[in-house]
This record gives C-alpha cells, sequence and structure tokens, in this order.
C-alpha cells in the first residue's frame, strides 16, 4: 500500500531529473579546473605560448593548455556513460564516432599549439576527421526543403553537406578565440542548447555528454575569462567545434533534420557573421583568407573603448539573443524563424545607423581594392622577407635597419620605434609633405613583456586612408613577427642594444615553426 502527500511524486521525479544534471557539470568543471590549475602551477605548456602578436589581444604570454582541461572533462563524463549505458551496435557505432572524433580533433589542435601545421595540412585533416564521422553514421542523411514538401535524398548531397558541417563549425570557433572568454562562453551558450535538444529528443547520451561539457568549459572559463591565465588553443577550439557539429546531428531525427541543425546554426550567428565578413574583406584587400587580422567585432569593439571584459559581456548578449532565436525555431519547426530574422535585420541597420553607404562610396571601395591589390602581396613579400632577415640579424639595431628598408620599400616616410623606454627614428629625405596635417598616421601597440609601439608616416598623396591603414596593419605584423622570431632564436630580451648569441639549431627551428605564415 502505498500514500503520501498527492505531489511527492512531482518532487521525486524533478529530483531524479536535476541530481545528474549537476553531477554532470560539477563532474566536468572540477575535473577541467583542476587539471589546468595543475598545468599552470606546473608551468606546462610554456611551449605552446609565444609572445603576443599583432592580431591578438591579451597582455603577456599566456598558455594555449585549456583544452586539456576540457578533453579530461569531457572523457570523464564518457566514460560514466560507457559504464552505464548498453547500447545497440549502430548506436554504439554513433557513439565511438562522437567521442573518437572528438579525441582526434584535440590531437589535431595540440599538435598544432606545440608546434603550428599549415593552414592546408590542417584543413586536410579536419576534412578526414569527418569523413570517419560520416563513415560511422554521422551524417545530414536526408532532409525537407523549408517551406516546401520536398525531401532531398541523394547520397552526394548528403557527404558534402555533413562535411562542410563539420570543417565549418570546427573553425568557426577557432577564429572566435581571440578574446579573453569569447570562444569559451559561446561553446558554453550551444552546449547549454544541446542539452535542451537532447532532452527534448529523448537522447539521453547526447545530453549527458553536452553537461559534461557544460561543465568542462566552465572549468576553463575561470581560468579563461579576462583577464585570462590561459587560451583553450586549438585543441580546444576544434574538439568543442566538432562536439557540437556531432551531437546536433545525432539529436536529429528522421524529418526533422534541419530543425535539429538550424538551432545551433542559429545560436552560432555571432561567429558566422564575423567570418563571413572577414573573408569579403579579405577577398577587397587581396589578403590570404586565412590571415589573421584585426577587423573582428571583438577588434573593432575593442577600439571604440570598450575593456575586454565589457567587450565579451556584450558578445555573450548577442550570442545569448541568438540562442534564443534557435530555440524557437527548434520550438516551432522553424515557422517563426522568418520573424526571428526580420527582427534580427532591423537591429543591424539599427547598429549600422549613421553609416553612409552609397554606390558612389562602393565604385570608390572597388577602385581601392583593385589598385592595392599588387601593393598588398607586395608586402607580404616584404613581411616573409624580413622573417627570414631575422635569422641572419646579429643585432636588433640590424633587425632595425632592415625593417627600415621594408618601411621605405612600402611607401612610408616616417615611422618611430619606441621599444622599453628607447625610441629610434626613420625618416625619408626631402619628403614632398612634411607637414603633420597631410600625413596619414597609425600608432600600433604590443603588449609583451617589453612594451613596443610603432608609429608610422605615410603622404596622403600615395595613398587613400583604407590603402594606409592595410599598409599599416602589415607593417606592423612584420615588425611584431620578426622581431619575435629573433627573440626566440637568441634568447635575449628585445632591446635596442641586444646582440645575437649563436643560436643552436633546436632554437632556431623552434622559431620558423612558431613564427612562419600558416596561409
Amino acid at each position: 500500500m502505498a500514500f503520501g502527500l498527492p505531489f511527492a511524486s512531482d518532487i521525486y521525479q524533478k529530483t531524479i531529473v536535476i541530481f545528474p544534471v549537476i553531477f554532470f557539470i560539477l563532474l566536468g568543471c572540477f575535473s577541467s579546473w583542476l587539471v589546468i590549475q595543475g598545468l599552470l602551477a606546473a608551468g606546462v605548456g610554456q611551449a605552446s605560448a609565444a609572445d603576443p602578436q599583432h592580431h591578438h589581444t591579451h597582455v603577456g604570454v599566456i598558455p594555449r593548455i585549456g583544452g586539456v582541461g576540457i578533453v579530461v572533462g569531457f572523457g570523464l563524463t564518457y566514460l560514466l556513460c560507457f559504464f552505464r549505458m548498453n547500447e545497440g551496435d549502430n548506436q554504439t557505432l554513433l557513439h565511438v564516432a562522437v567521442v573518437g572524433g572528438a579525441v582526434a580533433a584535440f590531437v589535431l589542435g595540440l599538435i598544432d599549439d606545440f608546434r603550428p601545421l599549415g593552414a592546408k595540412f590542417k584543413l586536410l585533416a579536419q576534412v578526414l576527421i569527418a569523413v570517419l564521422a560520416y563513415k560511422c553514421g554521422l551524417s545530414i542523411a536526408s532532409f525537407e526543403i523549408p517551406f516546401t514538401e520536398t525531401t532531398v535524398d541523394n547520397q552526394f548531397i548528403s557527404f558534402a553537406l555533413t562535411i562542410g558541417w563539420f570543417v565549418a563549425i570546427m573553425n568557426l570557433i577557432n577564429l572566435i578565440d581571440g578574446l579573453d572568454g569569447l570562444a569559451g562562453g559561446v561553446g558554453l551558450l550551444l552546449m547549454a542548447l544541446l542539452v535542451y535538444l537532447g532532452i527534448a529528443r529523448g537522447i539521453m547520451f547526447s545530453s549527458i555528454l553536452a553537461l559534461g561539457m557544460v561543465g568542462a568549459i566552465l572549468g576553463f572559463l575561470f581560468h579563461n575569462f579576462p583577464p585570462a591565465k590561459c587560451y583553450m588553443g586549438d585543441s580546444g577550439a576544434y574538439m568543442i567545434g566538432y562536439v557540437i557539429a556531432a551531437l546536433s546531428m545525432l539529436n536529429a531525427e528522421k524529418g526533422a533534420i534541419l530543425a535539429a541543425l538550424i538551432a545551433p546554426a542559429l545560436a552560432l550567428a555571432l561567429p558566422i557573421v564575423d567570418v563571413a565578413f572577414a573573408i569579403v574583406r579579405r577577398a577587397i584587400k587581396g589578403l590570404p583568407l586565412f590571415r589573421a587580422d584585426q577587423g573582428h567585432i571583438h577588434h573593432r569593439l575593442l577600439k571604440n573603448g570598450l575593456s575586454r571584459r565589457s567587450t565579451v559581456l556584450v558578445l555573450y548578449g548577442i550570442s545569448l539573443f541568438a540562442l534564443v532565436g534557435g530555440l524557437l525555431s527548434f520550438a516551432d519547426r522553424g515557422r517563426h524563424l522568418p520573424i526571428f530574422l526580420g527582427l534580427a535585420f532591423v537591429v543591424i541597420l539599427f547598429a549600422l545607423r549613421g553609416q553612409k553607404v552609397s554606390t558612389a562610396s562602393l565604385r570608390v571601395l572597388l577602385a581601392d581594392s583593385l589598385q592595392s591589390r599588387q601593393d598588398t602581396r607586395n608586402a607580404l613579400y616584404l613581411k616573409n622577407w624580413l622573417a627570414v632577415e631575422a635569422e641572419r640579424a646579429d643585432s636588433v639595431i640590424n633587425l632595425w635597419a632592415d625593417f627600415r628598408f621594408v618601411l621605405k620599400k612600402m611607401g612610408f616616410c616616417r615611422a618611430e620605434l619606441r621599444i622599453g623606454a628607447e625610441t629610434r627614428d626613420f625618416y625619408v629625405p626631402h619628403t614632398a609633405h612634411e607637414e603633420l596635417e597631410l600625413l596619414w598616421q597609425e600608432t600600433h601597440d604590443t603588449a609583451g613583456q617589453v612594451p613596443v609601439a610603432l608609429t608610422l608616416y605615410a603622404e596622403k598623396e600615395n595613398f587613400s586612408e583604407s590603402q594606409f591603414a592595410l599598409a599599416a596593419d602589415i607593417a606592423a605584423e612584420a615588425w611584431c613577427g620578426a622581431s619575435c622570431k629573433w627573440k626566440e632564436i637568441n634568447g635575449q630580451p628585445m632591446e635596442f642594444d641586444s646582440v645575437a648569441n649563436e643560436a643552436s639549431d633546436y632554437r632556431r627551428q623552434k622559431a620558423r615553426n612558431l613564427y612562419r605564415p600558416t596561409y
């Protein structure tokens, strides 16, 4: 005989649901935090740390070991699932695809963190990981075209969409890992969405893994929120991206594949828009598509005066808004998706108010692009030449002399380089316009162990404003990369009176790997 309060069973059921949620989050969080804390205390990861590069926003040398903690939290969660769940063979193969692919993505990123790989090699490796996932059953088998009753069921289209989905999500997370706490926060929101989707679908394996990832990323954010003590690195970014892509497919059911994929795709609106603009921006300027720059959304917010903490909170808010859109699209199978997209469009128009975009301005932009593409290629050649000369320079003064040659070839008429408390000048005699109001001017700062400031000048009659900004950006990147390479080879502080030591082959090769172009 059973008796008791009428609502006792409801409380019991809620407790059964809430307890594992809290348990898996705490498991992932504590294990991730503890592993990263131990690695930082032991000084592990210094080999993966390089001085801040031109496009970085952090201060000082920061190891990229956060991915190790995240994968440990993820792995412990999976082990508990493995010993508690008893699924069929096909489902087990899917589970192996999720976990095995995540580990493979982590290993690829970890190698890249310690020994940078070329962009083409990384892309090929990502495609191979995605192909293995496809062979194990993680695929976009068929889908219904929105607003129609047409179902697409084609093996070639399925293969292409699956590979594209995995590769795109892995790289999206990696590309936004340029600001303390940003990639981790966006990944956390995505994992929370996947927890909900898994529970709604009744797929507990997906929900539990996503809960473990929520905890693991939280543990990492304790060390990564501004000011960061470590970065997740490519290892963490690739792994988080792979897990997002894989669990999204695992949550999909026949006839509802798009509903399961549109939700995380909408939640990823921020990195998708950022990367789309980056591709267009680099194509217009004639730059390699994989070249890092300072044109991302978080860079622009920082330039407008926001602190790193304020910037990341603003971007969290944007991502949360996109996440709500993803939840709504999943809940009503995309029926209200046009309304959400229309609202987002209105928000974008409001954010762009005051920006003058006309046919004339677009013509000027196109003319600038065509004129500067050859100049951009020449500037990149000079940048790579300076990186090679950094291996041969026997002092910082000689490296500065090589850099002055680069500046003259690029068309700059003046430059001031400050390293610590010392300053050196570069000046082209007989400049047509020496008055500052007739010169473009831009200063680039690098906050490493020794602060560096580079101020560049060029005559306005020789450069448009956008052309000068691009040339100054490449010149600053050239000096930053070459000086970091010289410091790595010679083991000397970056000061004007520093002279080279006899470099070992190991240190020379390490410098080549850390500071070579990867695009």
